[in-house]
């Protein structure tokens, strides 16, 4: 079954990542190429037999955009917060090694994602800028602020990029956390269990409120409401139906 579900998942990543670039190319934001690219995180979380359960998705309004900030444990945390967030157009901040793997690095150049180069701090900060032109065109960013994927329920120092988006774009941050995907899909494995993931949302924190100066005190607030959702949760829905398209 390992076996079959691994097959699975790198067929349909071979079909739909060079048509996902295509469309891309002649897109400015990957809109479109996105809305497809989240129909395959369905099929292969169904495929998977990995059950998503979201909450707190009514703490958010969905006419705006945030800058997303999640625990960060599995590679299987991309599909996961990709379904969770399903009527939000979002775009993650990744290392820039991640663009040598093969098909999947075409996927996350094509769909625009912010591509971060931590060895050059110019080029970083011109990556941020491309990150708050996108969202005032409507996407919202996705930030690992640990930088990595780290095990347990003991978050790795968080790096600050993504708070002087939020603060100089004025977006708000949205705590996330994700539990359960190391399980699912261990770290360093490609292997990928059946089993249940949860992705709890928690209140928005108001970015603009808060002078770069003192960005400090954001990253303690939105560490502590991350590491409060990974430890208790809150009340969790029913597993997510069929979005809508």
């Amino acid at each position: 079954m390992h076996v079959l579900r691994l097959f699975l998942l790198v067929v349909s990543t071979l079909i739909v990542a060079p048509t996902v670039t295509a469309i891309c190319l002649f897109e400015r934001d990957g809109k479109v190429g996105y809305r497809l690219a989240r129909w395959w995180m369905a099929f292969n979380l169904w495929m998977s037999g990995v059950r998503v359960k979201v909450s707190g998705l009514e703490r958010l309004d969905r006419s705006r955009q945030y800058v997303f900030m999640s625990n960060h444990r599995s590679a299987a945390d991309i599909v996961a917060i990709g379904w969770a967030l399903w009527d939000y157009q979002i775009r993650f901040v990744a290392k820039k090694e991640l663009q040598r793997v093969p098909v999947f690095g075409w996927g996350l150049w094509a769909l625009k994602n912010i591509i971060i180069d931590r060895s050059n701090h110019v080029q970083a900060v011109r990556s941020y800028a491309v990150a708050g032109q996108r969202i005032r065109r409507g996407i919202s960013v996705v930030v690992f602020p640990e930088g990595t994927r780290g095990e347990g329920a003991e978050l790795l120092p968080f790096k600050k990029g993504g708070f002087v988006l939020a603060i100089e774009t004025g977006t708000p941050i949205a705590p996330v956390a994700i539990v359960g995907t190391s399980q699912v899909m261990p770290k360093n494995s490609l292997r990928v269990e059946s089993g249940e993931v949860e992705v709890r949302v928690g209140e928005p924190i108001d970015a603009a409120a808060v002078p770069l100066k003192e960005k400090d005190r954001l990253v303690q607030g939105v560490r502590d409401s991350i590491t409060r959702l990974m430890q208790r949760g809150v009340e969790v829905s029913p597993a997510h139906g069929t979005p809508s398209s």
